[in-house]
């Protein structure tokens, strides 16, 4: 599951930068740009996992074309949660599907999980 939201980047006077994210409060750092983006990356997967793991909507991404930064730069971070989840354990559910259908994606070799879990994520939104 990968996500995008934007992130400000301010460059310092001794040549560090700072970062935040408008959609959620505090920030990271770096004494280059290389180091930012690291944390910047690490930061959001935190920030993502620790959401989900409280049962919290996500915030809705603020459009990049509206942000503007006289320090620095603003651009797109994308990070998987995933792996940070404290609940990341796989559960076993019953479903019912059309034979019709099971004959179908069984002929296909679907893995029946994976493609169970994408449509979650995406009717949900996450």
């Amino acid at each position: 599951m990968l996500k995008s939201y934007p992130a400000v980047f301010h460059q310092e006077n001794d040549g560090t930068f700072w970062v935040e994210f408008p959609e959620f409060g505090g920030g990271t750092q770096g004494q280059d740009i290389e180091e930012a983006m690291k944390n910047a990356r690490e930061m959001l997967e935190g920030l993502l996992a620790s959401y989900l793991d409280d049962g919290l909507t996500l915030p809705k991404p603020t459009d990049i074309r509206s942000l503007t930064v006289k320090d620095g730069f603003v651009t797109l971070v994308q990070a998987d949660p995933r792996p940070f989840l404290k609940n990341n354990k796989a559960i076993r559910k019953n479903v019912t599907v059309p034979e019709w259908l099971v004959k179908m994606a069984d002929k296909e070799k679907v893995n029946y999980s994976e493609i169970l879990t994408q449509a979650l994520e995406k009717r949900l939104q996450i």
